[in-house]
């Protein structure tokens, strides 16, 4: 144990010194670059007091020539397009849209429907959006029209479901700790994991967005995934560079109480590993209700309490790992209180549109799993 504290210390000491010679680096970067820019722009004004007056008005007499008379008219596109049906309609989110049609012609009569692109992207999130058709006239200009669409809520559409996967440690798999279990995953098999997620363009959503999506006002990619490694990253200091590597974003949840202040937890930052609450000291025994976590028997005041610890010292306050997995009906509310958006269990299942978001559950990530049963779990 000693062994593996002090490793952990070396570890963001060396985190710690790197950051800090980056920003040296950065700050004197930019100190050089300012210097510079105050040198030229002290020199032009001393041999060239008059030159930037004198440009201006050549360009300002430039444009005004170029843009008289017919030469304005030229610079609007000749197209129009025309919306079929009514400029403004209502659909759920998830509900297939059947445009009322539209047309499209120069002003020589030339039909240009077939060239009219459509860009109805918008329609993926709740609220009022647009759909912007456009189409080039025969020098090229652009016509554009719009037609408002509102989008109402809705968690009744297909969807394959969205992967919360919970991971726990990584090792190394030539210094295997002492206690291995299922909970280890070894660097080889994170990287293929993460390789495998990288190279088929997989989308990781934020956790506003993971929201979004179960209250049914978002759809996500089908190949949308989150990523989450439980307890802290001095439990996965080794995958930190594993993430970078493969740029696949994770969350860390943390028990806060293993850590003096925010400046040592974010020894180990980085811009693919987010810090979020796995409580401060409510990872501990205490309760009655499934695994036996204090989390249950805590009064709603301590609970907050414990939370705001918690946030302190993570910097965030978006997502919450119940400790143990353990969860009520009130505690639920609490954490909405507290101001979080989501809350993750350790039920083994993909999340859906319509469901609660203080009992989110996750895809178990097992060390011993092999990379097709990796796939098989997150497909």
């Amino acid at each position: 144990m000693k062994d593996r504290r002090r490793m952990h210390r070396r570890y963001y000491q060396k985190r710690l010194k790197h950051r800090k010679h980056k920003l040296r680096k950065t700050v004197f970067a930019v100190l050089i670059l300012l210097f510079a820019l105050l040198i030229g722009l002290l020199v032009k004004v001393v041999l060239f007091p008059k030159e930037d007056g004198k440009e201006k008005n050549r360009h300002e007499d430039n444009t005004s020539a170029d843009l008289t008379g017919d030469d304005q008219k030229e610079q609007k596109s000749t197209a129009v397009i025309t919306l079929n049906g009514e400029n403004s309609i209502e659909i759920k989110l998830g509900e297939e849209y059947i445009d009322p049609g539209y047309s499209a012609a120069d002003k020589d009569g030339t039909d240009l429907t077939a060239q009219v692109q459509v860009d109805s992207s918008a329609l993926n999130r709740a609220g009022e959006q647009q759909i912007i058709y456009s189409v080039k006239d025969s020098k090229g200009r652009e016509a554009q029209a719009v037609r408002k669409v509102t989008v109402l809520p809705n968690t009744e559409y297909d969807t394959p479901g969205l992967p919360i996967c919970m991971y726990h440690y990584v090792y190394d798999p030539a210094s295997p700790p002492d206690n291995l279990d299922s909970n280890f995953i070894s660097t080889d098999s994170l990287a293929e994991e993460m390789k495998y997620l990288h190279d088929n363009g997989y989308y990781f959503p934020t956790w506003q967005e993971v929201r979004d999506y179960v209250d049914g006002k978002l759809i996500l990619p089908e190949k949308s995934i989150v990523l989450t490694f439980d307890d802290g990253p001095n439990y996965m200091y080794l995958g930190i560079p594993i993430l970078e590597q493969y740029q696949t974003p994770a969350t860390s949840f943390v028990i806060t109480s293993y850590w003096n202040d925010r400046e040592m937890l974010y020894g180990y930052a980085s811009d693919y590993l987010t810090f979020e609450s796995h409580s401060h000291k409510m990872h501990q025994g205490g309760g009655s209700i499934g695994h036996g976590g204090i989390y249950t028997a805590m009064t709603r005041e301590e609970v907050l309490a414990d939370l705001e610890q918690s946030f302190e010292i993570c910097g965030n306050r978006d997502a919450f790992a119940y400790p143990f997995g353990d969860y009520t009906e009130e505690g639920c509310s609490t954490l909405e209180e507290a101001g979080l958006l989501c809350a993750v269990t350790t039920e083994n299942a993909k999340c859906y549109p319509g469901d609660n978001p203080y009992i989110l559950p996750r895809v178990r990530m097992l060390g011993t799993q092999t990379l097709d049963s990796f796939i098989s779990a997150v497909n």
